[in-house]
Order: structure tokens, then sequence, then C-alpha cells
């Protein structure tokens, strides 16, 4: 079942995809940073919870990396398009539909931010039991039986 869902592609480039994602996160929580400062009473929560979503998704992406590192190249998902993992590959744009959601609905921002946190993070829980999954095939299979 798991070989359904995972497919081991090529790595992603290591100068570009990694870089391109930090800066977006790191947008995204200037930007969430801003608004918590401008509005500490209505937007300090909403702020919090999508720097905390970005930094879990930060630790999930090493854990990935690291699991990676181990097994070879990195499982991907394939499939339908999944919204919950679109902020991982379309990072730079997920910061810039957040920027424009903001210009054109300042008053929303608790509203926007706490939906992209809730993505986030769920991308993120998914990218871990994705890497778990991994691991637990390579620590179960023998060189007798076939992956589970």
């Amino acid at each position: 079942m798991v070989d359904e869902t995972v497919l081991r592609g090529s790595p992603p480039l290591p100068g570009r995809t990694p870089t391109r994602g930090l800066l977006a996160s790191l947008a995204m929580a200037g930007l969430a940073a801003a608004f918590a400062w401008h509005a500490a009473d209505a937007n300090t929560w909403a702020a919090a919870a999508l720097v905390a979503a970005l930094a879990l998704d930060g630790l999930s992406r090493m854990a990935g990396a690291r699991v990676a590192r181990r097994t070879g190249p990195s499982p991907r998902m394939v499939g339908m398009p999944s919204v919950v993992l679109a902020v991982g590959p379309g990072a730079g744009l997920g910061a810039v539909l957040f920027g424009f959601g903001l210009i054109v609905w300042p008053a929303g921002f608790p509203v926007l931010a706490s939906a992209l946190a809730g993505l986030v993070t769920m991308g993120a829980l998914a990218r871990l039991a994705l890497a778990r999954i991994v691991l637990a095939q390579i620590v179960l299979a023998t060189p007798e039986e076939p992956e589970a």
C-alpha cells in the first residue's frame, strides 16, 4: 500500500529548493510579526500559530532530509495533488498569495494566518508520517522478506 503512494525520485537540487522554501517561510513569519506588532490584541495568537507552524514545518523538512540521507533519494507523494502538501514545493507562491490576501483584506489577518497555519501544520505532520513510514519499512524489512 505504501508503494502505491510513495515514489522514490531524485533528490531536489541542493542549493535551490531549500533556500526558496526558507525565504518564503521567513517572509511569511516576517508578515506575521509585522501584523502582530501593528495590532497585538487581535493578531498575536494567529501570528504565534503561524510562526509555530512554520517552525514545525522546518523541523519536518530537516527530519525528511535526515531520512533521505539514510535511505537514499527522498520519497515523494504521488497521485492526486494535495492542498496540504502544496505549501512545500510552492512555498514561494504560498508566500505571495498570503501577502496578496493581506493586501486585499488586512483585517482578515487572524483568519488567513490561522488557515495557513493549519495547512502548514498538516503538511508538516504528513511529511513526518511519511518519513516514519519509510524508516519503519527499512527497519522491519529483512533481506529474506520482501518489503511490507
